[in-house]
């Protein structure tokens, strides 16, 4: 089996609880934070597949634009040689993703972490919890068509901080690209 390097995602539940990502381990691991930590924000990020110690590039955006697709966007989601990532930093319940967001995340993956959150905010009210986090991970590429999307994966909580803990496995000689691996590096 080639060496994988871990990919650990953590989410924000606590004021100035800003998201990180980790590829790698040890001294040659990679970390990565918002350009713009901000309380009630998406962040989104992309990486290189080929390399994915590489950010390609990432934005802050307000939990107040939860029924929004930020524009340019679309472009790195669609494309094939990247790793993206919607990671939350102590996002308010009234934040959750509604309308055009709702919908694109879940063409890219989302699924029963933010059904969960979405579940709670309209039965339980917006204020019984105050603050939530998520996480959605996956492989570039356009969604639909006859071939299946390459897998996302997902958490989300209102107690701790959303964490996702995968592989990322090169191809069977070794070499990059890398893709997503539902297991742990050790």
């Amino acid at each position: 089996m080639p060496n994988m390097l871990a990919y650990t995602i953590k989410g924000g539940i606590n004021s100035n609880d800003y998201p990180q990502v980790f590829v790698g381990q040890g001294s040659g691991k990679a970390a990565f934070i918002p350009t713009n930590r901000v309380d009630d924000s998406y962040w989104f990020y992309f990486l290189e597949r080929s390399n994915p110690k590489t950010k390609v590039y990432d934005v802050t955006v307000p939990g107040s634009a939860n029924s929004s697709v930020p524009a340019g966007l679309q472009t790195y989601f669609d494309n094939p040689d990247l790793l993206f990532g919607v990671v939350t930093q102590y996002l308010s319940t009234l934040h959750v993703p509604q309308g055009a967001l709702y919908t694109f995340l879940t063409t890219f993956g989302a699924g029963r972490a933010l059904q969960q959150l979405e579940q709670i905010h309209t039965s339980m009210g917006c204020g019984y919890f105050g603050h939530v986090t998520y996480a959605l991970i996956g492989q570039g590429g356009p969604r639909g068509g006859p071939n299946p999307p390459p897998p996302s994966y997902e958490a989300s909580s209102i107690h701790h901080q959303a964490m996702i803990e995968m592989s990322l496995m090169p191809q069977m000689n070794g070499q990059p690209p890398y893709s997503i691996c539902d297991c742990y590096t050790f």
